[in-house]
C-alpha cells in the first residue's frame, strides 16, 4: 500500500482513502480525488465520499465501537486495511495487526508502530471499511513529475553527462592497470609519462563535459520543472490558497531543489556506477575469479543491509519532510498575526509552541542522522573489512601461485573502485526515497487547472449578467441556485445581509473567482484588464506610493491621480511624506495606518483605467467621516459616472448612496433599489431593523 501524506488538517481522510485506493491497485493523487475547490475545514462529508465511492467502484461500511470497550478484536474481524478516527480530529489507515504492535499509516507522518494499549488510548471508536466493487478498476494516474523528470534529464545532453562520468571511471581503472604493468616493468619511463599526460587530459575532458552538461541540465529543469509548478500555481483557483497556508506553498516550492540536486549529484552517477559495477565484475573476474566470487557474496549482504536502512530512512524522510511544513506554516501564520500576539502578551506561549514544533522536527531529522550515522559505519566497516579480508585471501593466493602480486594490487585498487560504486550506490538508493516523497509531494503543483472561459458581450448595457449561476460548496447543498441579475454599465451596487449570508461569497462569483454553474456575461473587452478590487485580505506591497497605486504598463496622467487621491481624502498624507508620491511604503504597508490603507488601495482600484470595481468591506478601517467622504465624492461623483462599482459593507448607510441594493439571505438574492426593497420584502425591512439595534 501506498504511503500518502496529506496537504492539511482538513485532508487526512481524503489522503487515507487515496490509500485504500492503492492498496487495491488505484494510485490516484489527492488533487485528482477531490475535483472541488476547497476541502471543507472540517473535513469531508459521509456524502462526498460516497460520490467518491461511486466514481471508484467501491462501497463502504461504517462502525461505532464503545470507547470503553475497545477491543482489537473487533478489528481483526474486518479486512485490513480500514481507517479508523484517532484522537476525535484525525483518520489513520490499519495496515497491519501482529501479537506486539498495530501497525498504522498516519497521513501526517507516515507507517507507524503502535503499541495496544496506545491503540486503545488513541482509537475513537469509529471504524470506516472499504472494499471494491466490480466496477472497480486498476489503474495508475499520470504521474506529472516523472513525466517532467523524463524530458529533463532523458535526452542528448544527459548522454554527454554520462560520457564524462564514463571517461572519469575508464580513466581510474586505466590508472588502476598501469599501476600494475609499470610494477612488471613493462613500459618505459617516458611512455609511462605520456600515459600519464593522456590520462590528466581525458580527466580535464571529462570535468569540463560534466561541468556544461550540468549546467544546461539546470537550464533544462527550470524551464521544464520550475517554470511548470510556478504556471501550477498561479492557475489554482482562489480558495486553494485558502485551503493551503504560504508556509506549505513555500515548502513545496522549495522542494523542486532538492530533486534537482539529488539527481545530479546523486542519483545519475550511482546508476552510471552501478551499470560499471558489472563491468568491474567481468575485470576482476580475468584477474581472480575465487576473489571476485568471494565480493559479489560479500556485496549481496552488504546490499541486503542496506534495504533494511532504506526502509528505515524512507520513513523518517517522511516524517522529518511533514514536520519541517508543519513547522514552517505555524510559524508563517504567526509572524502574520504579530500584532495580535503582542497586544495579547501571548509571546511566551508562542514561544513555546515553536519551541515544542521545532523539537519535533529536530527528533524527526536525528533520526535521519542516526540512521545515516549506522549506514555510513556499516559502509566504511564494510570496506575495511573487505579490502583486508580480500588482500588476506588474495595474499594465501599468492603464496600458493594462483595469483601475482602485480595482480594482487590491481585487484585491491578494482575492489575499492567496487566498493566506492557500491557506497555510492546505497547513497543514491536513500536519496531515491527522499526523491519519491519530494515527487509525490509538488505533484499536484504541476498539473494545471484549465481556465474557465468568460463569455463577453462588450455591446452590452449592462456590465455583467448572472443567467441561471448556482453554486455550491462542497457539491452537496447549493449555497446560491439559480441566480439571475443584471448589472447596469456605470450602477453603483452595495451587497448586504447578514453576517454569514454569503455577501463575500456572491461578490467573489460575480468577480469569476469561485467556481460556479450558470452563466455570467460581462460587458466590457478584456474585463480582466479593467477590474479593480479592493478585498478583505489586500494589503500594500513594497514600494512608492506611486508604485502601489499604478500598474506600471498603464499610462496614467499626474492630474488624474490628483483626484482620485483629492475623493478619497488621503492627498494630505501624501504630499505630507518626504518624497510625495515617491515615499517608500513597508510590506505589508506597515508604516501606515488600516485606514489610510484602505484609502490607498481604493484609490488605487479607480485608477488604471478600471471600469469594473468591487469592493469587500474596503470601509471597515475608516471612521464615519472619512467613509461619508467616499460614499459622496465617489458614489455620487459624476467623475466616476462611467465606473461600476459593486460593494460589500456592514455599515448600511451606503444604502443612500447607491443605484441598487443586492439583499442576500438564505441562499436567494433580491435586487432593487433601497426604497423598493424596504417597501415589498419584509426580510429586508426586518434585516435593517435588526441591524439598527
Amino acid at each position: 500500500m501506498k504511503v500518502v501524506l496529506q496537504d492539511g488538517e482538513q485532508d487526512c481522510l481524503l489522503a487515507c482513502y487515496s490509500m485504500i485506493l492503492s492498496y487495491y491497485g488505484k494510485n490516484i493523487s489527492l488533487h485528482e480525488l477531490y475535483d472541488r475547490e476547497m476541502i471543507p475545514p472540517d473535513g469531508l462529508s459521509v456524502g462526498y465520499l460516497n460520490k467518491l465511492n461511486r466514481q471508484n467502484g467501491m462501497k463502504m461500511k461504517g462502525y461505532k465501537t464503545k470507547k470503553e470497550t475497545v477491543d482489537v478484536d473487533v478489528l481483526k474481524e474486518l479486512k485490513m486495511p480500514v481507517i479508523i478516527q484517532w484522537n476525535n480530529d484525525h483518520f489513520v489507515v490499519v495496515k497491519k495487526i501482529s501479537r506486539k504492535k498495530i501497525t498504522i499509516i498516519d497521513p501526517a507522518v507516515g507507517k507507524i508502530g503502535t503499541t495496544f494499549q496506545l491503540f486503545s488510548d488513541k482509537f475513537s471508536g469509529y471504524i470506516i471499511s472499504l472494499s471494491p466493487t466490480q466496477d472497480f478498476i486498476k489503474g495508475n494516474a499520470e504521474s506529472k513529475i516523472a513525466q517532467a523528470l523524463t524530458k529533463t534529464f532523458l535526452n542528448r545532453n544527459t548522454s554527454r553527462y554520462i560520457v564524462s562520468i564514463v571517461i572519469a571511471q575508464l580513466v581510474a581503472l586505466i590508472f588502476s592497470v598501469m599501476i600494475r604493468d609499470t610494477l612488471a616493468q613493462r613500459y618505459s619511463f617516458l611512455f609511462s609519462l605520456g600515459i600519464i599526460g593522456c590520462l590528466v587530459f581525458f580527466q580535464v575532458l571529462a570535468f569540463i563535459t560534466k561541468q556544461v552538461a550540468q549546467e544546461k541540465a539546470n537550464v533544462l529543469y527550470e524551464k521544464e520543472i520550475t517554470a511548470t509548478i510556478f504556471k501550477g500555481i498561479f492557475s489554482r483557483p482562489i480558495l486553494y490558497f485558502r485551503n493551503n497556508t504560504v508556509g506549505t506553498i513555500i515548502e513545496k516550492i522549495n522542494l523542486k531543489t532538492g530533486i534537482r540536486d539529488n539527481i545530479l549529484l546523486q542519483i545519475l552517477p550511482a546508476i552510471l556506477n552501478f551499470l560499471s559495477v558489472f563491468l568491474l565484475i567481468i575485470y576482476l573476474g580475468f584477474v581472480s575469479l575465487d576473489l571476485t566470487g568471494l565480493l559479489i557474496f560479500m556485496s549481496l549482504l552488504y546490499l541486503l543491509i542496506s534495504s533494511f536502512l532504506f526502509l528505515k530512512k524512507n520513513q523518517a524522510n517522511i516524517e522529518y519532510m511533514q514536520k519541517t511544513i508543519e513547522f514552517t506554516s505555524i510559524a508563517q501564520e504567526d509572524l502574520s498575526q504579530m500584532d495580535q500576539i503582542k497586544a495579547q502578551s501571548k509571546e511566551d506561549e508562542t514561544n513555546k509552541n515553536w519551541v515544542l514544533k521545532s523539537q519535533q522536527t529536530l527528533n524527526s531529522y536525528n533520526t535521519i542522522l542516526r540512521i545515516d550515522g549506522i549506514a555510513n559505519t556499516f559502509s566504511q566497516t564494510f570496506n575495511y573489512i573487505s579490502v583486508i579480508f580480500l588482500i588476506m585471501i588474495g595474499v594465501y593466493f599468492s603464496k600458493s601461485g594462483l595469483i601475482t602480486i602485480a595482480d594482487l594490487i590491481l585487484f585491491q585498487s578494482g575492489v575499492s573502485l567496487f566498493i566506492s560504486a557500491v557506497s555510492q550506490v546505497q547513497v543514491a538508493v536513500f536519496e531515491v526515497s527522499k526523491l519519491s516523497i519530494y515527487g509525490e509531494k509538488i505533484n499536484d503543483l504541476l498539473i494545471q487547472v484549465p481556465k474557465r472561459s468568460e463569455k463577453i458581450d462588450a455591446k452590452s448595457k449592462y456590465a455583467l449578467s448572472l443567467k441561471n449561476v448556482s453554486y455550491t460548496y462542497d457539491s452537496i447543498e447549493n449555497i446560491f441556485e439559480n441566480i439571475n441579475i443584471d448589472i447596469f454599465k456605470g450602477e453603483k451596487v452595495a451587497i448586504v445581509g447578514e453576517s454569514g449570508a454569503g455577501k463575500s461569497t456572491l461578490q467573489n462569483i460575480l468577480l469569476g473567482l469561485y467556481s460556479y454553474e450558470g452563466e455570467i456575461v460581462y460587458g466590457y473587452e478584456n474585463f480582466r484588464d479593467q477590474v479593480g478590487v479592493v478585498l478583505q485580505s489586500m494589503s500594500l506591497r513594497k514600494g512608492t506610493v506611486l508604485e502601489n497605486l499604478v500598474n506600471q504598463e498603464v499610462a496614467i496622467k499626474a492630474d488624474e491621480i490628483q483626484q482620485v487621491l483629492t475623493d478619497v481624502n488621503i492627498i494630505e498624507l501624501v504630499d505630507s511624506l518626504p518624497k510625495k508620491i515617491y515615499s517608500q511604503v513597508f510590506q505589508n504597508g506597515k508604516n501606515v495606518s488600516g485606514g489610510q490603507m484602505q484609502r490607498l488601495l481604493i484609490a488605487k482600484s479607480l485608477l488604471n483605467s478600471n471600469k469594473l470595481v468591487f469592493w469587500d468591506e474596503a470601509f471597515s478601517s475608516l471612521d464615519n467621516k472619512n467613509r461619508l467622504n467616499i460614499y459622496t465624492n465617489v458614489l455620487q461623483n459624476s467623475y466616476y459616472a462611467n465606473r461600476t462599482i459593486i460593494l460589500v459593507s456592514h455599515h448600511l448607510d451606503v444604502l443612500d448612496f447607491v443605484d441598487r441594493v443586492i439583499f442576500v439571505q438564505g441562499g436567494k438574492v433580491e435586487i432593487d433599489t433601497h426604497l423598493n426593497l424596504y417597501a415589498k420584502c419584509e426580510k429586508y425591512r426586518e434585516f435593517l431593523r435588526l441591524s439598527e439595534d
